[in-house]
């Protein structure tokens, strides 16, 4: 999945999913995918954040809590590592949850604390 160009398929090859509007599921919806490594494109109206964002929120959990410089460089590996940067396949919400996943995993804080961090 990273490092993939996400080459999109034709209009005619699309696969018929749910599609969210405001949290709320809307019905069925044609989605593009990539033929190079199938993932499906994400069509929500919630886009998703750069690493940047992410990486401002780990700076104000360092407001917080004591936070080594090394436990920094291992959330910014596991962010690349699955990919949560890939804005063709993932939205806002699957971010999030996967960072809260990340975050409490490295830092041993909880899960309450990182989300109160998104509102």
């Amino acid at each position: 999945m990273s490092g993939c160009e996400h080459k999109i398929s034709g209009s005619s090859e699309k696969v018929w999913l749910p599609y969210f509007f405001e949290g709320r599921e809307r019905g069925l919806k044609p989605h593009p995918y990539c033929t190079e490594c199938g993932l499906i494109k994400n069509l929500s109206s919630e886009k998703p954040h750069n690493i940047g964002y992410f990486m401002n929120l780990i700076a104000e959990l360092g407001t917080r809590h004591k936070i080594a410089k090394v436990q920094t460089r291992l959330i910014a590996l596991e962010i690349e590592k699955q990919s949560l940067d890939d804005k063709f396949g993932m939205d806002r919400h699957q971010q999030e949850e996967l960072f809260i996943e990340i975050a409490t995993r490295i830092l041993n804080v909880s899960a309450r604390e990182v989300s109160e961090l998104f509102y």
